[in-house]
């Protein structure tokens, strides 16, 4: 192994041994964890981080939402225009991503991320009905989404220039940046995402999608979540990339992964829609 490679395993490692979530973000993650936590309780909780809530309610009052008038109470903001179950993902995905500060990787975009990781989540949410109904439930669906693209946060901030260089090579030559990260740095940004939410205890639905994203012979209760992914990851790539989104190639990909068709281009449609304001949404969740 050459010193370059002996660097990037060492940083890699420091994963293993980032220091513990501060206080408050532990009591917020172990809020936005509980299924059975009531408005109130939760309101009280995120209340502890003013950051938080001031992104809570600039998400409130976006377009997205399309509110009449100013929300300015969480509370508020909880009952009438988010709901307990948008609050608890869109707090999840905003407290891990205060953790890691990207800034010194310039050709990391945190708008890009955001905006892949939610488009992914939402189709997800929205496809995980029907014929293709899941074991697990719409915010479980929905949050794996969030957490798929999570290891990147991670390289951003332990790897800059390393990732830096493979973003900036990856745009020359429109290659994957994941194949990249992992042909370049021997680790897929799935498996350090899995560290990541292992070190900080996180569901184990979620450490099991990440770990086993890529394995074509994993058959555990998650494989059927993971499909899902799958597609939803392609729907967004087709979206952030400005392609036409090919319905086709999308009702294929579904038969290869034993999914169902149904309600599909109508979903691909609404996306397409409502593009420009969850784009609005990643926006405020990257700041």
């Amino acid at each position: 192994m050459n010193d370059s490679n002996q660097t990037i395993q060492l940083q890699i490692n420091k994963l293993k041994n980032l220091p513990a979530l501060p206080e408050v973000s532990l009591r917020i993650l172990d809020a936005v964890n509980d299924p059975d936590i009531a408005i109130d309780k939760l309101a009280d909780v995120l209340s502890m981080s003013p950051g938080l809530v001031a992104r809570l309610l600039g998400l409130a009052n976006s377009a997205y939402f399309g509110q009449s008038r100013q929300i300015s109470d969480l509370r508020t903001a909880i009952f009438q225009v988010l709901g307990l179950e948008l609050v608890k993902s869109l707090s999840l995905g905003i407290v891990l991503n205060v953790q890691f500060d990207t800034r010194k990787c310039r050709s990391f975009n945190t708008e890009y991320f955001w905006m892949r990781s939610l488009l992914t989540a939402v189709a997800a949410q929205k496809l995980a009905g029907g014929k293709n109904s899941l074991q697990f439930s719409p915010a479980t669906v929905y949050n794996s989404g969030l957490l798929l693209y999570i290891g990147m946060l991670v390289l951003g901030y332990l790897l800059p220039e390393e990732l830096n260089i493979i973003l900036q090579r990856c745009k020359a030559d429109r290659s994957c940046v994941g194949d990249e990260v992992h042909l370049q740095l021997g680790e897929t940004h799935y498996h350090l995402g899995c560290i990541l939410l292992q070190k900080w205890h996180l569901s184990p639905v979620y450490q099991t999608v990440l770990n086993h994203f890529e394995d074509a012979d994993f058959c555990g209760d998650e494989k059927p979540l993971i499909n899902l992914l799958i597609l939803s990851q392609s729907i967004s790539s087709m979206l952030l990339d400005d392609e036409a989104v090919d319905v086709d190639e999308l009702e294929a990909l579904c038969e290869k992964l034993s999914l169902s068709t149904e309600g599909l281009p109508g979903i691909v449609d609404e996306l397409i829609e409502n593009r420009q304001s969850i784009q609005k949404l990643a926006s405020i969740m990257g700041r």
